[in-house]
């Protein structure tokens, strides 16, 4: 049975995450998940998803909406960034296995942050609000000092656009790559604009509202969340849909949802309005899986992971913001090859320390009789 057709195992999560949960992002080595919500921003063990200690909680900022890692230049660890209700974007870094908060800002143009994303060819960072502006900023530490700053390059309005998703272009190699940002209404737009002036570069329409958006630069492909009629696949080269997945339908209209790719993007991601969460086949659009959150609930943030070479989803149910809710976790289960080839290993394991402690015994009984020999012909 190959790899991607074995099930997944519901493992211990979050039972009673304080407020609700708004974001989910994992650091690429798998160690660490950060949460966000309305009561601010959160981190956890992945080992044991037990809490660490946070710098801060949410305060004047309000809810933490998005939250990404990042790897940046010169720090030994990635770096998180989140960006709050009230138009706040902050970072905290770690230093000597402690989170420090490095800087927090209140965007000139006050709005909920909806989507950011980091580029670290070049220290840059950019961000969407809810009210239609796009921005960008240039991200420094002072060498000497290690005081951390954020410069802004461009912000610039886009009318009736409000942004759900935005990201560097990997295929850009420049030193100020384009921007793709990507709208809920008018049809779902999607801009391409430099991303050392903000001037708008190019501009198509899938013809549907975007509620979300994932990229996979290497298979260049990128998969949309339409909350109508659930994710698609997209080519980059040329913006031609190229799957659709088929999700059920509680409601007559949908409620947007994060999508995102799985398993080294050979699988898609995404949840529901009615407490599931759907695993496709991303070439063939196959439903590989459907993993329930034991509610009806909206489902409306999934991240996925790869620790230790095992596939994992995490996810987290939408009700009041005052609710404390749960982060649910799935691991995709193991073959059976692998499994018996570690038991093996602990078998030979076992059998050799059994050997080692016989070969001992042999020796502290046989040594002392052989000494007291080589006394007596002497």
């Amino acid at each position: 049975m190959p790899i991607a057709r074995l099930p997944y195992v519901q493992h211990h999560g979050v039972d009673n995450h304080p407020g609700s949960v708004l974001a989910l992002a994992v650091t690429e080595n798998g160690t660490i998940l950060a949460s966000g919500g309305s009561q601010g921003t959160r981190l956890w063990k992945v080992a044991d998803m037990s809490a660490i200690q946070r710098p801060s909680p949410s305060g004047i900022r309000g809810a933490t909406l998005v939250v990404i890692w990042a790897r940046q230049a010169e720090e030994a660890h990635d770096v998180l960034y989140a960006g709050t209700q009230n138009g706040y974007f902050y970072c905290w870094c770690q230093k000597d296995g402690i989170f420090e908060e490095t800087f927090a800002i209140q965007t000139p143009d006050i709005g909920e942050i909806t989507a950011m994303a980091f580029d670290s060819t070049n220290n840059r960072l950019c961000l969407c609000t809810r009210n239609d502006y796009v921005q960008s900023w240039a991200i420094s530490k002072d060498s000497l000092t290690g005081t951390w700053a954020a410069t802004n390059i461009f912000s610039r309005r886009f009318p009736r656009f409000a942004p759900q998703a935005i990201t560097f272009a990997a295929f850009d190699n420049s030193q100020d790559r384009d921007i793709l940002v990507l709208g809920f209404h008018n049809s779902g737009p999607i801009y391409t604009i430099r991303g050392r002036t903000g001037e708008t570069a190019s501009d198509w329409s899938v013809g549907a509202r975007i509620g979300d958006a994932a990229f996979n630069w290497r298979d260049g492909v990128f998969c949309l969340d339409d909350p109508e009629a659930g994710p698609a696949l997209f080519r980059l080269t040329d913006q031609v849909k190229a799957r659709s997945y088929e999700i059920d339908r509680t409601r007559r209209i949908g409620r947007p949802r994060k999508v995102c790719f799985g398993e080294q993007g050979t699988t898609v991601v995404s949840g529901s309005d009615h407490g599931s969460v759907y695993v496709f086949d991303t070439r063939s659009g196959e439903k590989l899986a459907t993993l329930s959150v034991g509610s009806s609930e909206w489902v409306q943030v999934v991240t996925t992971a790869e620790v230790d070479d095992v596939s994992v989803i995490f996810a987290a149910q939408q009700r009041a913001m005052d609710c404390s809710e749960e982060i649910f976790v799935w691991k995709r289960a193991k073959p059976v090859a692998e499994k018996r080839s570690k038991w093996n290993m602990i078998v030979w394991g076992l059998k050799s320390l059994v050997v080692l402690g016989f070969l001992a015994f042999v020796y502290q009984n046989l040594e002392p009789m052989f000494r007291f020999r080589g006394v007596r012909r002497m």
